[in-house]
Parts: structure tokens; C-alpha cells; sequence
């Protein structure tokens, strides 16, 4: 396992004022987060959030949060950076931390307007970002610098109208560009189901073809700077939600590979990457090859599988931040599973509820034990406008048939 640098000079121990300026952008990732933080002792953490509605607005009650701010919803930047500035200014903000893609794009296409960019959290360029964000544009940077991928061609009619001219070996996945976790992803064994399709359903969003690879899942989180990796942490999905084809991995397994490592590497080192990262990857065991499936430029859901391994991405970032040294990082080859992971564990064999030593190291269950107020709270407000709901149609029901 390759050692990691120092990075930066080390100054005194001080509290830190951390601004979330996209709380809004994903509940799961910023539950993580709050797990993350809540083994920072020197953390005032402030997320600001254009949506007050659940379950967002849920995380102004909890304790690691120092205070929560919420806006009316819009989606002009400009007003969105203008409050960034006045919270920033008012309440001595050190460190700006978006968290979530919409969030990081807005920043970088407006950074000239932040009244203190230095406070902002490393980022890669606005062009680096472009790349990383589009699988289609991912694509083309693999076959340039020789970096192992699945074969991708953007989705048109016009593929479709030519059976002979058609690259891909199939079968084929179709994904559509904005999606993420696995929504919308289609897979088609030949060519003429994948022609009937679109015949059928239009294209009325943006797609790619991506020839099916047959292999292991595997994953890879990274703090860069500069292009060079200053954490990281590998593992291998072991259990997904039998509901949720595609989607991302609710059991893993932290591991190492060198093969892995030296492919990402690269990759990182091609974009000149700073920042946090979440790489897809599936294993071609026939040919021996780590493919790069996808980048996520985001914080990612398993934040607190990698805290519990022992790496704390949030607080390296922040460290980051503020010019402070960060040590060379090594983590635990360790299983995880979360809450749902558990859920179907149980239900699949009742003894697993014993297993209480793993539930409690390997799993996120005693930080929600910890802040259950949010949760509380939101379930609460879901069962309330469930039984609202409920006496709505009954109160319907009885009007139409009186």
C-alpha cells in the first residue's frame, strides 16, 4: 500500500466555523456528514439550505449542527452566492464546503463573486469538473490517456436506423446523463429490443450506450490535490438492494488493490484533481482489467463506511482547508453495511440481530443513536401527513357519497 505525504504546515488548535452552502443538495450524504463531524471536537458546522421542506429541514435539530439556515427556494446563483457572502461575513465562516455536484457547479461558474474564495474548500477546475461530471465526456478522457473504461458512444435516433453500423458488442447499457445511482439505467440484450425501446419511448433526454461489462463492483474515495492522492480508501461491494438494480452498494468490504490504485491514479494525476472524489469501477476478470465506470465529484453515501475504517474525508478536507497538516492516512480492512443493508440482513436470517459487536462497529447505527432527534423529528412529520392524508380521503369519500 503506497504511503500518503504530508500536506501543508501545521498551525495551532482552534474552532472552526464550517459553512454547508448546499444542505439541500442530498439528505443521505449530509447524514453522513453529520456523522463525520460529530468526532470533530473543534467544529462549529453551519448548513445553509434553499428548502425548508422534510426531510432537510429535519437537520436543524440536530446537535452537530451549530446553526441552520434556510432560504425560499430559488434557482438564481446569484441570490444563492449573495447569501453565502452575508452568512460568510456575519458569523466569521473559516472553511465553505459544498457538498453536492449542483452546489460545486454553481460555486465554480461563480467563484469570482464569493467575497472570500480563499475559504473555499480545494475544487478541481470548472473544466476538470465538466469532465468528471459527464459520463460521455469521462468517456472520450479515458480513450485519450489510455485509461481503462467500458466503450461509450452518445445516444442518438440515428444509431438506430443503421443495425450494420452500430459499435457496440451487446449486450448494452443505456444511461441517461443526469442521473446518478443507478435511476434510469436500461440494459438490452440485442439490438432490436434496444431500437424498439426508443421507438417506442423517445429520446427525450440526453443518453449514452455503454457496452455491458460483466464483472465485480468496485469503489474508490479520494482526497486530491493537485493530482495526487493524499487519502484514499478501496472496497468492494458484497450486498445491494434487490429493489434498486444498478444503484450503489449497502454492503462492502474495505480492501486494497494495486491494480485499482495505479488505474485511479493515473486518472486523477490526467485531470489534475483537487478535492474529494467517488469513483465506479467493475473488474473485468477475464481480461484482468479495473475499468473506470463513473466519477462522482461529491461527497459520496458511504462517508461514515470510511469513518469507520478510519478515515475522516470531511475533516481531511477541512484540514486541508485551513493550511493544516494532514498525517499519512491508513485504514481497516473492514466490513459495512448500512441501515438498510441491515434491514434485509435481519429479514433474511432473524440471528443476525445477535451479531450485536458488528451492528455496532460495522454499521451506522450507534451515530443515529446518538443524534436521534432529526429522525425522531422526521418521523413524526411523515406520520403525521400520512394519517392527514389519509383522513383528506376519507373526508373526500364521504362528500362524494353523501
Amino acid at each position: 500500500m503506497p504511503k500518503l505525504r504530508n500536506f501543508g504546515m501545521e498551525v495551532p488548535n482552534k474552532t472552526y466555523s464550517v459553512l454547508i452552502p448546499d444542505g439541500e443538495g442530498d439528505f443521505v450524504i449530509l447524514d453522513n456528514i453529520l456523522n463525520c463531524v460529530s468526532q470533530i471536537k473543534n467544529i462549529r458546522l453551519y448548513v445553509m439550505s434553499r428548502k425548508k421542506v422534510f426531510p432537510i429541514g429535519t437537520f436543524r435539530y440536530s446537535k452537530y449542527v451549530y446553526r441552520f439556515f434556510d432560504f425560499p427556494e430559488t434557482n438564481n446563483d446569484l441570490d444563492w452566492i449573495a447569501n453565502i457572502n452575508k452568512i460568510t461575513e456575519n458569523h466569521a465562516i473559516d472553511v465553505i464546503m459544498p457538498i453536492w455536484e449542483i452546489g460545486i457547479k454553481a460555486i465554480l461558474e461563480n467563484k469570482n463573486l464569493l467575497q472570500h474564495p480563499e475559504k473555499l474548500v480545494p475544487l478541481p477546475s470548472r473544466h476538470d469538473f465538466a469532465i468528471a461530471s459527464s459520463k460521455a465526456l469521462l468517456a472520450d478522457h479515458l480513450n485519450r490517456f489510455g485509461i481503462p473504461g467500458p466503450k461509450t458512444v452518445p445516444m442518438s435516433l440515428n444509431l438506430l436506423e443503421d443495425k450494420d453500423s452500430f459499435m457496440l458488442r451487446f449486450p448494452v447499457l443505456a444511461k441517461p446523463l443526469k442521473s446518478g445511482g443507478g435511476k434510469g439505467i436500461v440494459k438490452f440484450k440485442d439490438y432490436e429490443s434496444l431500437a424498439t425501446y426508443f421507438k417506442i419511448n423517445g429520446l427525450n433526454e440526453a443518453y449514452i450506450l455503454q457496452e455491458y461489462i460483466k464483472g465485480e463492483d468496485y469503489g474508490c474515495n479520494l482526497l486530491c490535490h493537485n493530482g495526487e492522492i493524499l487519502a484514499y480508501t478501496i472496497q468492494k461491494g458484497n450486498l445491494w438492494d434487490p429493489a434498486k438494480p444498478y444503484s450503489f452498494q449497502i454492503g462492502l468490504d474495505f480492501i486494497y488493490n494495486e491494480k485499482l490504485y495505479q488505474n485511479v491514479k493515473k486518472l486523477m494525476k490526467s485531470l489534475n484533481w483537487s478535492g474529494i472524489a467517488d469513483l465506479d469501477l467493475l473488474y473485468d476478470e477475464e481480461n484482468d482489467v479495473f475499468n473506470i465506470v463513473e466519477i462522482n465529484p461529491r461527497f459520496w453515501g458511504t462517508l461514515t463506511a470510511a469513518l469507520l475504517a478510519g478515515i475522516n474525508y470531511p475533516h481531511l478536507l477541512i484540514l486541508m482547508t485551513m493550511k493544516q497538516k494532514i498525517e499519512p492516512q491508513v485504514y481497516q480492512h473492514i466490513p459495512y453495511v448500512n441501515l438498510r443493508g441491515l434491514k434485509i440482513l435481519c429479514k433474511k436470517n432473524l440471528a443476525f440481530i445477535f451479531k450485536t459487536r458488528f451492528i455496532w462497529n460495522n454499521s451506522p447505527l450507534k451515530y443515529r443513536l446518538y443524534d436521534p432527534v432529526p429522525f425522531i423529528y422526521g418521523y413524526y412529520i411523515k406520520t403525521k401527513d400520512n394519517i392527514v392524508g389519509k383522513i383528506q380521503v376519507l373526508l373526500w369519500k364521504n362528500k362524494k357519497y353523501s
